[in-house]
C-alpha cells in the first residue's frame, strides 16, 4: 500500500486521518483483494497489531463503507457481510452459491445505463457493485455425477 493508493487518497479528500488502525484495516483489506468478512479481518489485524481494538476495526468498516471504499456484499442472505474493495468506484463479480469461490471481471457494461441514470435521476453516481450468482463449473460437475 503506498501513498498515492486511491484509498488513502479518498480518506485524505474526506478529510480522515490516517489512523494505524485505518491504515492497517486498508492493508487487510488490499491483501485479500477486498473479498473478506468482518471477522477475518479483525482475525488478520490482531495479527499486524494487537493493539489496535474490535472497536476500531468496525468503526473502520464503517467509515469505508460510508465513503464507497468497500461495499458488504451478502452471500445466500448471510447475516454476516463480506467486504467488497470497490477499485475505482465499481466492482464486477461472479459468486458460486455451492463452493462460495469469487470470479471478478472488469467490463460491466453498465456505462451507458449510469449515463442514463444520472441523466433520468439527475444524479452524479459515484459507483456500483454488480453481483452475479451461479453454479461454477466444478460444481456443475459434482452436482451432475452420480452419487
Amino acid at each position: 500500500m503506498t501513498a498515492d493508493s486511491p484509498h488513502i487518497q479518498r480518506l485524505k479528500q474526506a478529510g480522515y486521518r490516517l489512523t494505524q488502525a485505518r491504515l492497517t484495516v486498508l492493508e487487510v483489506l488490499e491483501s485479500e483483494h477486498g473479498h473478506i468478512t468482518s471477522a477475518a479481518v479483525l482475525g488478520k489485524v490482531e495479527g499486524i497489531n494487537p493493539a489496535i481494538g474490535r472497536a476500531s476495526v468496525f468503526r473502520t468498516l464503517d467509515l469505508f463503507t460510508q465513503l464507497g471504499i468497500i461495499r458488504p456484499t451478502y452471500i445466500d442472505t448471510s447475516l454476516t457481510p463480506t467486504y467488497v474493495l470497490m477499485h475505482g468506484g465499481h466492482h464486477h463479480h461472479v459468486i458460486c452459491t455451492v463452493c462460495k469461490r469469487f470470479y471478478e471481471f472488469d467490463d460491466c457494461g453498465l456505462e451507458a445505463l449510469t449515463r442514463n441514470l444520472e441523466e433520468t435521476l439527475d444524479m452524479r453516481i459515484s459507483g456500483h457493485l454488480l453481483e452475479f450468482y451461479g453454479l461454477c463449473a466444478a460444481c456443475q460437475k459434482r452436482s451432475a455425477a452420480p452419487a
